[in-house]
């Protein structure tokens, strides 16, 4: 009955907890959808806006530069030369050459003009048929000379090919002329022609009565007219956001006038369904995330409650080992303590017989016993009665040493006396067991200040590991040595030439109740506890082993234990 109302409670807990961790996210997810739903209009509007905001800025500062940089050569080539030098034969033509060059050659020829409109001067191909040309009444040769600097709009002109003119005038000796130079309306064009986003965007300029300065991919060459409109949207709108209908087609677009040339507006613009069809992609893309996004966090949700359930089993079986553990421990403890008092109980039997053989040698040493024809056996047994109750006596203070209650007292040990001690309780084991225990021991070890009872039970589990690991003999070796660096502190290791440890196993074996030994031999604790006493005591444990050649545990110890250790 009882079971059935834990696997209750357990359902009911993990019910909850699945519902508590999907519910909010479902809920903030269905929320979010339908704002995005109900705010995609704005958000088209305000991103859209923004964008081509700054495709036309963009633009506009890369147009504004070319003109400006056009208009500053001229100027430059003007102030640098006198009329006279100009009308030398060769000036102009070494002049536009140089400058041909260095804009990749964008100008189409250069010319001197005097008061009246004409040439005086002309370097470039048409030299024949507009050397005696009339440009008096020309808009840009009365613009400059009312202004002295002018950019002209695209016109067909006297070549009959879409140009325009970048002229200043000056003067010199009294006169007044002007130094034109003509752009290549197609070359100049060319800056926009491959400027496309998506797949109707595109940008080009017109005038102020809205006729084409370079070419559209929807509106055809230059010198065709669009409308006025949108010029007329330049001063509604600045540079935000406008829409027309072209030809059953609506159209968003932006216009900017042009710093260098006021008179000029650059356009940006695309079709409406094209900025609208990028949204509606991004809104299905946002919804199969959204949906996608829902799967995840369910199944993160199961995955989770699962793990949650596994470990929940598998907190109740390492409780019930525990118990069982805490259990064996106070078992332990009562063995120890019982120990302890037997131990104390023997040796005052073993000092009596220990006295009592020696009065009895004593007394074989007097001259009435000499004559006693049992004299040698009975010094040979007297001898061996001494020498086996030093031997128990040796045992029980080993046994004594171990029973010792575990409180923590920093003093002074020697690592070899420690680990010759710890060896000796386990020798007369290992040899009935066909295992040599081998030791090591480095003679210049210095003094370290640590815990004696808690390296001897860390000492002891590992011999006691390593004669586990060898169950049909083999060798353990039992080594100390300075530590490496000469800090001060010491190691010792314990290897054996058992069945070796699977790699897979290596990182797990200081893991709490992780064991390769079979049911009922091992609990998993033993090198978790020695792991966490070396620690405690400022030291580190390591472990290198190969399957079928054996294993080594290496300790390394520091020569002063930490102020937490005491």
């Amino acid at each position: 009955m009882a079971n059935l109302m834990l696997d209750r409670k357990k359902k009911i807990f993990i019910v909850s907890i699945l519902l508590y961790s999907t519910l909010p996210a479902v809920l903030v997810g269905f929320l979010a959808f339908a704002y995005a739903i109900t705010d995609m209009d704005r958000e088209i509007d305000a991103r859209a806006t923004e964008y081509f905001r700054l495709v036309s800025h963009k633009y506009e500062t890369v147009i504004d530069f070319s003109l400006s940089d056009l208009s500053r050569a001229v100027g430059f080539v003007a102030s640098l030369h006198t009329l006279e030098q100009l009308r030398a034969p060769g000036t102009l033509e070494a002049v536009f050459n140089t400058t041909g060059r260095k804009f990749d050659h964008i100008f189409e020829d250069m010319g001197v003009l005097g008061e009246d409109g004409r040439h005086i001067a002309y370097a470039g191909p048409y030299s024949q048929a507009l050397l005696d040309k009339d440009y008096g009444q020309e808009p840009w040769f009365l613009e400059v000379m009312r202004t002295g600097q002018v950019i002209s709009d695209v016109f067909l002109g006297y070549r009959r090919s879409p140009h325009f003119v970048i002229a200043v005038k000056r003067q010199s000796g009294g006169r007044s002329w002007v130094l034109r130079a003509t752009v290549n309306a197609a070359h100049f064009s060319s800056i926009l022609d491959n400027e496309r986003f998506g797949r109707t965007g595109e940008v080009f300029i017109v005038n102020a009565e809205g006729v084409l300065q370079t070419r559209s991919m929807m509106y055809g060459n230059m010198l065709r007219s669009v409308d006025k409109e949108i010029v007329t949207a330049a001063e509604d709108t600045g540079d935000g956001l406008a829409g027309r209908s072209r030809q059953g087609v609506n159209m968003l677009f932006t216009v900017i006038r042009l710093a260098a040339k006021p008179d000029w507006f650059l356009v940006v613009q695309q079709e409406a369904s094209e900025v609208h069809q990028m949204w509606t992609i991004k809104l299905k893309t946002f919804s199969v995330i959204f949906a996608l996004g829902m799967i995840f966090i369910l199944a993160a949700a199961v995955w989770a409650i699962r793990i949650l359930q596994n470990r929940l089993e598998r907190l109740d079986r390492e409780k019930h080992l525990m118990d069982a553990q805490i259990i064996q421990s106070q078992k332990l403890a009562a063995i120890g303590q019982l120990s302890a008092g037997i131990a104390h109980e023997v040796n005052n039997p073993l000092a009596i017989i220990g006295e009592e053989a020696g009065w009895m040698q004593d007394l074989l040493k007097r001259e009435s016993m000499s004559q006693m024809p049992e004299m040698a056996e009975l010094q040979d047994s007297l001898r061996e009665i001494v020498a086996q109750a030093g031997r128990c006596r040796e045992i029980t203070h080993k046994l004594l040493s171990f029973a010792r209650k575990m409180e923590s007292a920093i003093r002074d040990v020697d690592m070899n006396a420690l680990v010759d001690d710890v060896v000796g309780m386990r020798e007369r084991e290992a040899r009935l067991s066909n295992i040599e225990i081998v030791k090591d021991f480095s003679p210049d070890l210095p003094i370290i200040h640590s815990e004696p009872s808690l390296l001897r039970q860390v000492l002891l589990n590992l011999i006691n590991n390593a004669i586990d690991a060898i169950p049909k003999g083999g060798t353990i070796t039992v080594r100390t040595l300075p530590n490496e660096g000469g800090d001060g502190g010491v190691s010792f290791s314990v290897s054996d030439t058992g069945m070796g440890i699977p790699k897979e196993n290596l990182e797990k074996i200081f893991d709490p109740f992780f064991t390769t030994k079979v049911p009922g031999k091992g609990t998993g604790l033993g090198l978790s506890i020695c792991h966490g006493i070396i620690e405690k005591l400022g030291g580190g444990i390591s472990v290198s082993s190969q399957p079928g050649a054996g294993t080594m545990f290496l300790v390394r110890l520091p020569a002063e234990a930490p102020p937490e250790a005491r």
